[in-house]
């Protein structure tokens, strides 16, 4: 079985790289950002742009069985405006909302929505948010919702590979050791210093800085635990973390909430008490291994909290990082049918 992936998120394509290869799929990835197939940083994709496109590789479309787009969703206008000298099948992994800067396009809307239930396309969301929101615009799937399995393979994803992915210019992996990794997003850089506030406890604490999950993988044997204020409702971390048992710390639901409210928080879409359950950061495994504080204060706590049970904590990721990977290949395996 052969089987195309087009993405403007690298991520995505490592995630996925890693599941066709667990299940004996033969894989080609196209990057957007490389110029692969996909003109760079063409995120708006209309009808002209979908049926360019499709002219100029529609030979090589055809060549596969299956033809994934992820993040984001409107690379499957390529093929659903051509869906009928299509061969393969489409699988649609939602990431990152379905209409992602094509809020106003109505055709596009239509296009999904009129081929939601169609057997040659396959809708699947890659958290349960992404249900919710097709679901405000009148669009349903029948599959389930199949979230990242949080392990990549060390291989390149094409031939290409040797360009950098993110953090361009001097970039140097600095793998030295501490109590607290702190995300090195909006949230923990813009919105507060949280490297200052783990510091304000006596902690050692930095910034990660990391290009995927190979290097993450590396530095997090050298940290107690991971600090998260959430900006979405997934991001490939939390499940590579589940995955390398790195212990993590992060504001409960509550305290997330509270925070949103707050001038310059960012969390992508919004936030608020009726969809906070769909936040994979308070997901069923991560309830049964996460140290939630109430308040900022309790920051030094909840990492004295780990240090006291780290082994027990890494007992615990380490069952549900298995029991994830398991489903997820098995879910994966069902929708290659």
């Amino acid at each position: 079985m052969k089987a195309l992936h087009l993405s403007h998120h690298y991520g995505c394509l490592k995630d996925h790289q890693y599941i066709c290869n667990e299940l004996g799929i033969d894989l080609e990835s196209k990057y957007s950002r490389w110029g692969q197939v996909i003109p760079k940083d063409t995120y708006v994709i209309t009808k002209d742009i979908a049926n360019s496109i499709w002219s100029e590789h529609k030979d090589y479309f055809n060549t596969f069985d299956y033809i994934v787009t992820s993040d984001t969703s409107p690379l499957s206008r390529i093929f659903l405006e051509n869906i009928d000298s299509l061969k393969p099948k489409i699988i649609i992994w939602v990431c990152n909302r379905f209409n992602y800067n094509m809020e106003n396009d109505i055709e596009y809307h239509n296009l999904i929505r009129n081929y939601s239930n169609d057997n040659r396309v396959k809708i699947v969301p890659y958290t349960e948010f992404e249900r919710y929101w097709l679901n405000r615009f009148d669009i349903q799937t029948q599959y389930e919702t199949i979230r990242p399995i949080g392990l990549v393979n060390p291989d390149p994803i094409n031939n290409s590979e040797e360009h950098n992915v993110g953090l361009d210019g001097d970039y140097k992996f600095d793998d030295s050791a501490g109590d607290v990794l702190v995300s090195r997003y909006h949230n923990d850089n813009i919105f507060q210093n949280s490297k200052e506030k783990c510091e304000s406890f006596g902690l050692v604490a930095r910034h990660a800085k990391y290009r995927g999950a190979v290097e993450l993988e590396t530095l997090v044997k050298n940290y107690e635990c991971f600090l998260m204020f959430p900006d979405a409702y997934s991001k490939f971390t939390a499940f590579e973390l589940m995955q390398f048992q790195m212990p993590v710390i992060l504001p409960s639901e509550d305290l997330l909430l509270k925070l949103s409210r707050q001038p310059n928080y960012f969390f992508s879409t919004g936030v608020v008490s009726e969809t906070v359950k769909y936040c994979e950061w308070y997901n069923e495994y991560y309830e049964q291994f996460a140290v939630y504080f109430e308040d900022l204060e309790g920051i030094g706590d909840a990492v004295q909290m780990v240090k006291d049970n780290r082994e027990q904590i890494c007992d615990i990721m380490k069952t549900c990082s298995q029991q994830h990977k398991e489903k997820t290949l098995q879910q994966w395996k069902e929708i290659y049918d």
